[in-house]
């Protein structure tokens, strides 16, 4: 795929099918919260997946936080449990729920294929949707721009975490065109990269 780090907004370019895309703005809170979560974990997230303890019912973990760390994902992923570091039998059962959910053996057990999946999860969580609509506001600070996305965080590569937008122009879409005008692939660092359409 051809990259090019954006200047300008690129000349105008009409696309007549719309992709299925939804709108959104972002809040200052909502990235303050996530940087200061992401502090919280740095000691878990610094670690790969497959280093990572296996942890069961009545596991601390090697550092302390892994297990609020599991606990708060899985809360965030709607599997609710207190995050309080003890691995119990209710934290046990959510665990179970997620695994479930992401297509992994139930059994309860924090193992390698968990963990990417608790990572995996979290990342989504830590950067929604909203937060690289801010980011490409800010970057282009076009006030005619609408930006939307398909929600989907993709993957590049080299393991960096991307949404695609649209851009569109509100002048445009009121004259009758679909007012397209560019594609954006924002990554969590907040790097804005013009790109091609997702397919």
């Amino acid at each position: 795929m051809n990259k090019k780090w954006f200047a300008i907004v690129p000349a105008v370019a009409l696309v007549a099918a719309p992709l299925p895309m939804q709108h959104a703005s972002a809040s200052d809170d909502q990235m303050v919260q996530a940087t200061d979560e992401q502090n919280e974990y740095e000691n878990v997230l610094n670690i790969a997946p497959e280093h990572q303890p296996t942890l069961t019912q009545g596991s601390t973990g090697m550092y302390g936080n892994e297990v609020d760390f599991v606990q708060f994902t899985i809360s965030q992923a709607g599997f609710e449990t207190e995050v309080d570091g003890v691995f119990g039998p209710n934290t046990e059962e959510q665990v179970k729920a997620f695994q479930a959910e992401h297509g992994l053996i139930a059994d309860g057990i924090v193992g390698i294929n968990t963990w990417v999946a608790l990572f995996s999860e979290y990342d989504v969580e830590q950067f929604p949707v909203e937060t690289a609509i801010h980011y490409a506001e800010e970057a282009l600070q076009n006030d005619d721009l609408i930006f939307s996305s398909d929600g989907v965080l993709r993957e590049d590569s080299e393991g960096n975490h991307f949404y695609s937008l649209k851009a569109q122009s509100q002048d445009l879409i009121d004259s009758g065109g679909s007012g397209t005008v560019g594609f954006y692939n924002v990554y969590k660092n907040g790097d804005v990269v013009e790109a091609d359409p997702q397919s």
